[in-house]
């Protein structure tokens, strides 16, 4: 392998095609990257990082290479000695662009003991032993589901519509309902929820469910958001048990610059939206619900936080024209550029790596190797990596010029 030198990596990056991204006309990753659209092509995620599963590659000499095996050759000069310690050897984190048309999966994500044991007894299905806390941060606007609504809520959830209680029991329902106080209704509210994704499999009783859930909102005037979508993905996915998780978490509208941070256990799904997603270095996902792909009920079941609370969206901690999204994540931090004028910027690598994100606009790095100056140019939809060991460099754009930078705090 040529000789790794300490300066900025343009990425080249890969698409995921999973079935819920956005197609044709309305495709985001295409129009984000400058490229034209295949037709009928669900294009749903850019993987910007170095996963085994869809690692960046970069330039090497004549040779395009996986950012992975880089780091792996590389490490000390790719890392530093910080982070090669702390994340034996390996870039903590992954960027992507998530582009959604309609509802993923109601899915979790389990935390480093559970991700260790589910990746041991079955690598197929759970590819890492790595934890997957993630921030969504949205370009146009993000619906999503996150995290259990407030239990008071819930219970008048359960009021109005009978056929939940039908489906996961009249006593159940009725203990949620006669609770004395919040902490025995959030137990009770717990024991409805396992027992509907436990009946999951009884098809028939699901059905009718959803089918009576349907005909009572068909006829209402006035329906809630979460109605409104419980009707919309089930156009979409038929009879599927995941449809009632929208009567038990919090609905989530996100505008431009407002994110929302997932821990490992918290139940969510990303319904429709153009998002930044940062998260730990994983592809491990628990799902249970609105997806063709395998279904693990019973681990979603096990590892769940029952945390009954609103949603927090992130504002994000704003000086002048960029906004720093702080999380309890040890693997990433992610800051949002969005210079109004002409801007020149000194950065310092702290030996630790970065990745840059170019959103909008346009913008030239330069540097200084062996005692001469280096620049290069990156446009729109391009990413590059900073090694750790490129410890000075120089950042300049014109007004206008948007873009993100993803850091080891």
């Amino acid at each position: 392998m040529t000789d790794f030198i300490p300066r900025p990596y343009k990425l080249s990056n890969k698409i995921q095609y999973y079935d819920w991204g956005t197609k044709n006309e309305s495709a985001f990753i295409p129009r984000f990257l400058g490229v034209e659209a295949e037709r009928d092509k669900p294009y749903a995620e850019l993987w910007i990082g170095a996963h085994p599963n869809a690692p960046s590659e970069i330039r090497l000499g004549d040779r395009s290479v996986p950012l992975d095996e880089v780091i792996a050759a590389y490490g000390p000069q790719c890392l530093g000695g910080y982070v090669s310690k702390k994340f034996s050897g390996k870039l903590p984190f992954l960027l992507k662009v998530l582009s959604a048309a309609r509802a993923l999966s109601i899915q979790l994500h389990p935390n480093k003991a559970q991700a260790a044991r589910l990746h041991a007894s079955h690598p197929d299905r759970y590819p890492d032993d790595n934890h997957k806390p993630e921030i969504a941060i949205a370009l146009d606007s993000l619906t999503a589901v996150a995290g259990f609504k407030p239990s008071g809520e819930i219970a008048s959830t359960l009021r109005a519509l009978p056929e939940l209680g039908e489906f996961a029991g009249k006593q159940m329902v009725a203990a949620v309902l006669d609770a004395k106080d919040a902490g025995e209704r959030e137990m009770a509210v717990k024991d409805v929820y396992v027992t509907m994704m436990r009946k999951s499999e009884q098809r028939e009783s699901l059905s009718s469910c959803i089918a009576g859930i349907r005909q009572r909102l068909s006829t209402k005037k006035d329906i809630t958001p979460e109605e409104a979508e419980f009707l919309k993905q089930h156009e979409l996915y038929g009879a599927d048990v995941g449809l009632l998780s929208f009567f038990f978490f919090n609905m989530v509208h996100l505008v431009p610059g407002q994110a929302i941070f997932t821990d490992a256990g918290v139940p969510h799904a990303y319904i429709e939206g153009n998002i930044v997603e940062c998260m730990a270095n994983s592809d491990n996902v628990v799902r249970a619900g609105l997806t063709k792909k395998f279904k693990d009920v019973d681990t979603l079941l096990e590892i769940m936080k029952y945390e009954f609370a609103p949603c927090r969206i992130i504002d994000g901690y704003r000086t002048a024209d960029e906004v720093t999204y702080n999380t309890k994540a040890e693997e990433f931090r992610v800051t949002r550029f969005m210079k109004e004028g002409v801007f020149t910027g000194d950065y310092r690598s702290g030996d630790k790596p970065s990745i840059f994100l170019i959103s909008g606009g346009r913008l030239e790095i330069s540097w200084n190797h062996e005692r001469t100056d280096h620049s290069e140019k990156f446009v729109k939809g391009e990413s590059f990596f900073i090694p750790a060991s490129l410890s000075e460099f120089k950042i300049a754009c014109a007004a206008g010029a948007e873009f993100f930078m993803v850091e080891i705090p």
